[in-house]
């Protein structure tokens, strides 16, 4: 350890600098060219160079990916009205089935006239019912 503190202590600033300067093509200082080419020299330049390396690894753009996360929110989005629309299709046939087993049942365990009376219910007075309660709802979104 102590050996190679030596080495890099050995050289002075001066020579250090240029070394720095020639990496990145600055300022040419003149340095003696025996000193600027020794053995603890080109171990410095090897340093740098090696820590050049390394930097310009962390300037390059690794981070450059082109999502569109606009497009992935709406493709989500349709996913979900559609696992909700399917469910609730599901839902409106199930309780349609067990509406008219119901509704058979009904007829065939009271008598016929159920029928009948359903029929004028269905035709006549819940349309009078319906549509007033939809209009005044319509109304009420409408403020």
């Amino acid at each position: 350890m102590k050996d190679s503190d030596s080495n890099e202590n050995s050289l002075s600033d001066k020579v250090k600098n240029a070394l720095i300067n020639e990496l990145y093509n600055e300022d040419q200082n003149d340095v003696d060219k025996d000193i600027k080419y020794s053995d603890e020299a080109l171990k410095f330049k090897n340093k740098l160079n090696s820590a050049a390396i390394k930097m310009n690894v962390l300037n390059e753009d690794i981070f450059d990916f082109n999502i569109d996360t606009l497009g992935i929110i709406e493709k989500g989005e349709s996913i979900k009205e559609s696992r909700k629309a399917s469910k609730e299709f599901v839902l409106f046939i199930l309780s349609s089935f067990i509406v008219v087993c119901l509704y058979a049942i009904a007829i065939i365990k009271i008598d016929y006239m159920i029928l009948i009376i359903s029929q004028v219910f269905i035709t006549i007075i819940a349309p009078c019912i319906i549509i007033p309660i939809s209009v005044a709802r319509r109304k009420e979104s409408e403020f």
